[in-house]
Formats: structure tokens, sequence, C-alpha cells
């Protein structure tokens, strides 16, 4: 009986240990988050090309000891999300515009992940006030036992306060090794059901505010991607070299074209073929409908005993 006790005690440390190593990730990569927020106050400005905004996010996170967990986004007006630049991207900040920069950092497959919004004179302060109003209500009523779809409808509420629409396609999600959506979702808005919320769990709690419809439609591009779990055989060795490259570099996180190109010249057929066989899946940009804005606030959180930990802000610092 004793014998068997003290081995459990001792598997039970070994597990505790490893949970704790796997928390410290992702504070780690929290706190790298942290620093690459500071910086985007000088980055994001009218005139910046996109692409320096995207390759110098990407190079921070790289410089401060982590991985980017999937391309920048850099999001303008009515784009709400899935837009980086593509190789050769000539897409500059222009005055009167309102600009969300999306990023994610990953330390060994543990991610954290955040955005926040830039007011460039768009007229709509109160748009950006919105959207981090209600992750802030959000995030104050995170706690074990709550449901999803409760913290769903304190968002929707607190953005319609505002006179504006939550967007009904796009939600936070909660966050594994190697996985950014996982099998819970944090919704935009009320929905009749939900999952309860559990100690121990990591989410990326976004929320969006429109002038729109609060409904995003695909555009007809994409410059993200991420293989897929298919074994179908390819006709092209760009294509096999792109597989390649991307599973043992990205290990199923998304990837962006530019990050390939130099390594695969022919890096557009190999895409091609390997979206229009299911193996890659694209992701598309995303917008609500055309001359409306769209404003996005983000944080991660480590969900504690008694409410929740936020891993992509300083401590002391408020929502």
């Amino acid at each position: 009986m004793n014998e068997k006790k003290e081995e459990k005690t001792v598997e039970e440390t070994e597990e505790e240990v490893e949970e704790e190593e796997k928390f410290e990730k992702y504070r780690k990569a929290g706190q790298i988050a942290v620093k690459v927020r500071k910086q985007l106050e000088q980055l994001v400005r009218v005139g910046t090309p996109v692409i320096e905004i995207c390759n110098r996010v990407e190079s921070l996170i790289k410089e401060l000891g982590g991985s980017p967990a999937f391309p920048c986004n850099v999001s303008i007006n009515n784009i709400a999300a899935h837009y980086t630049s593509p190789p050769n991207d000539e897409t500059v900040l222009e005055d009167n515009s309102i600009v969300k920069v999306d990023f994610g950092v990953h330390v060994d497959g543990f991610i954290a992940d955040t955005a926040i919004t830039f007011d460039l004179n768009s007229g709509f302060e109160k748009l950006k006030e919105a959207a981090e109003e209600a992750l802030r209500i959000a995030i104050e009523n995170i706690k074990p036992g709550v449901k999803t779809n409760d913290i769903g409808k304190l968002i929707h509420e607190k953005i319609r306060e505002y006179g504006y629409t939550p967007i009904r396609d796009l939600s936070g999600h909660l966050l594994d090794e190697y996985s950014l959506h996982g099998a819970k979702i944090i919704p935009n808005i009320t929905l009749p059901h939900g999952e309860p919320i559990e100690v121990g769990e990591v989410y990326a709690v976004e929320t969006f505010a429109s002038t729109g419809s609060g409904t995003v439609h695909e555009k007809p591009y994409a410059y993200i991607y991420r293989i897929l779990p298919v074994r179908i055989p390819v006709r092209f060795s760009s294509s096999r070299k792109l597989l390649k490259l991307a599973s043992e570099r990205f290990k199923g996180l998304p990837f962006a074209e530019r990050w390939l190109v130099k390594d695969i010249p022919a890096i557009r057929l190999a895409i091609k073929e390997l979206t229009t066989k299911g193996i890659l899946y694209e992701y598309r940009v995303l917008a609500d409908e055309k001359e409306s804005m769209v404003a996005q606030a983000e944080h991660t959180v480590i969900v504690t005993e008694d409410g929740c930990e936020i891993i992509t802000m300083d401590k002391g610092e408020e929502l």
C-alpha cells in the first residue's frame, strides 16, 4: 500500500513540474509579446510600409528568444483579419485609417497571442475604445465554472453599448501546444450554449467591434497557409520542398508565403498545387462590408483558481 502511494506521489510531482514548466513557457512567450507591443507605437505611423511592420515584428520576436506563432497580421479599415504582407508588398499605412496589428509568439510551441488597434486620425477613437472595453470586461469575468457564452454575452453587450456591432464570425480561442485554435471558443456575440472555463486553460481573448454588418466575408486572396495532415502524392518538386520545409520549421502552425519565397522560387506553383489537392489550408483575408471600420483588442490569459493571469501585459499595467 505504502509503496503504491509513494509511487503515485512521485508521478503527481512530475506532472506538477511538467505543468509548471509549460506555464513558464507561456509566460516567457507573453513577456516577449509585451516587449514587441511596446515597439509598435514607433512602427505604426502614416507612411510606414506594411511589410516593414510585419518583418520588424517577426524579427524582434526572434531576437527576444521566441518564434512567430503565425505571420504578423496588419489589417486596415474594414479588413478584420488574416492580412499579412505578400512578397514585395507595396501597401503603406495611410492617414484617416484604423490599423489592427495582431501577432503571436511561441516558445517550444506554447503560444501567446495579442492584438492592438491604432487610430491614424480615423475619427473612430470610440470604436477602438469599444473593442478595448469589451476585452476588459471579458477578462475581468473569466474564472473557472463560467461558461464561454456568458463571456460572449458581456462582449456583445459592451460593444452594442457603444453603438457598434460585434463581429460574429471571429472569436477568442483556446490555445494549446502548437495549436492556435483549440476545441473551445469565446464568442463576440450572445450564444445559447457554451462550455465551462476550467483551471489551467489558456485562452486568446479577442474582441472585434465594427461600424458595419458584423459579418465578415472572404476576399479572393490569401497570404497565410497551414499544412494539413493529408497524405496525397504531389507532382512538382517545389511542392515537395514546400511540404518538407513548412513541416520542419512550423510544425503545423501557420506560415507566410514571404517566409519561404527565397527557399522556393516557384512557390506560387507549389501553393496552387497544394491548395488544389487540399494539403494546404489557406487563410483568406477577412473583411466586413465596404466602407466599414473594424477595431480589435486581444490578450492571452491563463485561467487560475480565482480568475485569470494576463500573460501579454506587464504586471501592474491596467487593462
